[in-house]
């Protein structure tokens, strides 16, 4: 039954709105002469913004995990016994 609906909407947008059916008629929101590009690009430099700051909070993350990853390393015995070499 859904394939047959489908197929039919394709087949009149295809073929174009058939004698006496009703086109379809739609409406975008806040529309009007260039007021939909401003609020695109305000949009666009929005998320630019936001994906630069979760960036960065993911390098201060990886940074710190990296550096305690280090002290972890210097402070235990695994640095000295795989790390560095035998002493005297």
């Amino acid at each position: 039954m859904r394939w047959k609906s489908r197929k039919e909407a394709l087949e009149s947008e295809v073929n174009g709105p058939s004698e006496g059916a009703p086109r379809k008629v739609r409406f975008r929101q806040g529309a009007g002469p260039g007021l939909d590009r401003m609020t695109r690009i305000q949009a666009t430099r929005a998320a630019r913004k936001r994906a630069m700051l979760r960036s960065l909070a993911i390098l201060v993350v990886l940074l710190y995990a990296a550096w305690r990853g280090l002290l972890w390393v210097e402070t235990t015995d695994f640095a000295r016994e795989y790390l560095l070499p035998p002493g005297p």
